[in-house]
């Protein structure tokens, strides 16, 4: 009897790819892209997030980082208002977004319109967002990305479109990266030979 070597985990696509209407930080022309599905109120999550910032700075102007929504509703319960709290502040989405992850334990209807007035934006149009379900279909649309894209678990990475199976701890999550960097410098200078 011949035992088979286990397949590696697949790595589906992220679909769609990041696009105009994402939140990006970073270049457009950056060597890496970096996407998370993400919750708010994750634990998991909010353990990645300094390490994701910690990449965005070390990897200086090499890594575009996007951020998908990914509310495990059921469990965390606060996570899909503070989403929609994320958008309703706009340009300071990455502002709203640092905030949501100092404490997850604190997404409540009132800690969110705090966060706003911290931001020195109108908590009362968050408090619209949030009772009009304005970016309802927004979230909705992240997840049904999440779900096309395989995501099962929270947070999940992409990184140069295709889903990252290993751990999202700091040297896992560098190594993968300068991988993939590695590997698109080398299929460029492949395809574009010196003459």
């Amino acid at each position: 009897m011949h035992l088979q070597p286990p397949r590696p985990p697949p790595k589906p696509p992220l679909t769609p790819p990041l696009g105009p209407a994402d939140h990006i930080a970073g270049t457009t022309d950056a060597i890496v892209e970096l996407v998370a599905f993400g919750d708010y109120q994750c634990p998991h999550c909010q353990t990645a997030h300094p390490i994701t910032q910690e990449l965005i700075k070390e990897f200086n102007g090499q890594l575009r980082f996007g951020w998908r929504h990914f509310p495990l509703s059921k469990i965390h319960p606060d996570a899909r208002n503070a989403a929609m709290a994320a958008e309703a502040c706009g340009e300071k989405f990455w502002q709203m977004h640092n905030l949501l992850f100092t404490d997850t334990g604190k997404l409540s209807r009132e800690n969110l319109l705090q966060y706003a007035r911290q931001l020195e934006i109108d908590p009362q149009v968050v408090a619209t967002a949030l009772d009009e379900n304005r970016y309802g279909d927004l979230v909705r649309q992240h997840i049904a990305s999440g779900l096309r894209s395989g995501v099962n678990t929270t947070p999940t990475f992409y990184i140069n479109g295709r889903r990252h199976n290993g751990g999202f701890d700091k040297p896992t999550l560098t190594a993968a990266l300068q991988e993939a960097i590695a590997a698109k410098l080398t299929a460029s200078a492949e395809h574009n030979p010196r003459t």
